[in-house]
């Protein structure tokens, strides 16, 4: 079940039109521009969620692979923790800031990559 490309175009439409809407009300563009870019995040995040044929073939979800990926995914984060500590950067942002931008490249990386299931 996806989303027709007509009611992306819209969504995506009303996120601009709630942006420009947002940027008259308040008198500032940075405002409007900050409703705009998260209309479009959760557009993007609604279209991928009801979307899942490009993750069909893409992660290779069996049970070893998935442990795999799960500890990739904490190893950086603990390696952040490590180097971020002694710098006197919060804690809990740098582990959002790895866990966001360190699965989103993983996933990227997985999703290009094509799997051998043998």
């Amino acid at each position: 079940m996806s989303l027709s490309m007509t009611a992306v175009r819209r969504m995506f439409g009303l996120a601009g039109g709630l942006g420009a809407l947002a940027w008259w009300r308040s008198g500032s563009m940075l405002t409007g521009m900050l409703v705009a870019v998260a209309g479009c995040a959760v557009t993007a995040l609604v279209w991928a969620l009801t979307d899942t044929s490009v993750l069909d073939g893409a992660l290779d979800t069996r049970p070893g692979t998935l442990v795999g990926h799960v500890i990739a995914l904490l190893s950086g984060v603990l390696l952040t923790m490590w180097m971020a500590g002694p710098l006197g950067f919060p804690a809990v942002e740098s582990a959002l800031t790895v866990v966001g931008f360190g699965g989103m490249t993983y996933a990227t990386y997985l999703w290009m990559e094509p799997n051998r299931r043998d």
